[in-house]
């Protein structure tokens, strides 16, 4: 009201002013008019939209629209950091073990849509120590692949290039997470290894070819900062490089692809470098590869795929893979 007041003022003042003159009429601020005119603002938006979604009374496809709404404020930086101060945070990560998949699933896009590239809303998320083990449980163990998706996409946001949320990733036991995510899609191609695994787990094994990616997504993404030995040494204690190797047979989209030879990159060119075994390995991988036309570096428009193959085979000394 103070600055509607001000304006009226200032402009009063001008009434007598030539229009055609350069000291023209300024015009009133959209929020001060927006509140004058009862209109609500996006405080007040987001506050419903989390009152909706916990109303008991109201049915699924209402709260669905809330969190829908919610989600398109929250990509405005400066609502998602205003989740906090609005008391937001706590319901919001509270909806991550609701009985209803589809609200697990709009929790989750939610709270990866707040924290992406947002260091103060990666940091606000941290003060709740349940939200990291909670998404990395759902994206380990939930029924529904379009949660475990979410979850995955959340896991991303939070820890991309956050120190304090790769910690929290870890501690949950992220990567046995990731580990397990990546080998059972080798384990598809494999009917003989899936002999022991119970009825009840089985859909956790089934084909996804969005979340095998989102999860090779999250572990390039892992890599791409400092420090790198740390996590090298727990990525070799979990037998990755093989399941890693195994997807290139799997993985039909360069852009998975390309993040795989980068993931091996980086243990190539890390301290202490490949073992002769891994050398090994990977040649072969390569090489099966190129033979299967998963990748004809002659053909493909990737540059940079083809740039980092080249150097990669420079690392394993094999020349040029045939």
């Amino acid at each position: 009201m103070e600055k509607l007041l001000k304006w009226s003022l200032e402009n009063s003042q001008n009434a007598g002013i030539d229009p055609n003159s350069q000291q023209r009429q300024k015009a009133p601020d959209p929020e001060v008019l927006a509140q004058l005119f009862g209109q609500p603002d996006d405080a007040q938006l987001m506050r419903a939209a989390m009152e909706t979604i916990l109303d008991p009374n109201l049915d699924l496809e209402a709260k669905e629209t809330a969190f829908d709404n919610l989600e398109m404020l929250v990509e405005n930086l400066d609502n998602a950091n205003n989740l906090e101060s609005l008391g937001l945070w706590e319901p919001l990560i509270e909806q991550l073990a609701n009985e209803s998949p589809v609200l697990r699933k709009m929790a989750c896009w939610v709270i990866g849509t707040a924290v992406q590239n947002n260091p103060k809303s990666q940091a606000a998320l941290l003060m709740y120590p349940k939200a990291i083990p909670y998404l990395t449980n759902l994206a380990a163990k939930d029924p529904s692949k379009e949660v475990r998706l979410k979850a995955m996409y959340s896991l991303s946001s939070a820890i991309r290039n956050h120190a304090s949320g790769y910690e929290s990733f870890k501690n949950a036991e992220g990567w046995q997470v990731l580990a397990s995510i990546i080998r059972q899609a080798t384990q598809i191609n494999n009917p003989d290894d899936q002999t022991d695994i119970p009825d009840s787990q089985r859909h956790l094994h089934e084909s996804d070819e969005d979340i095998r990616r989102r999860s090779i997504f999250l572990l390039a993404g892992i890599l791409s900062t400092e420090p790198l030995k740390d996590k090298i040494e727990i990525l070799r204690s979990l037998s990755a490089v093989p399941s890693l190797l195994e997807l290139l047979h799997v993985e039909g989209s360069y852009s998975a692809i390309e993040k795989i030879v980068q993931i091996l990159l980086v243990i190539a060119k890390s301290q202490g470098g490949l073992t002769g075994e891994e050398k090994e390995a990977i040649r072969k991988g390569l090489a099966r590869a190129k033979k299967d036309g998963l990748v004809d570096l002659d053909e493909t428009q990737n540059d940079e795929l083809t740039a980092e193959w080249r150097i990669l085979e420079q690392e394993i000394g094999s020349g040029n893979v045939k």
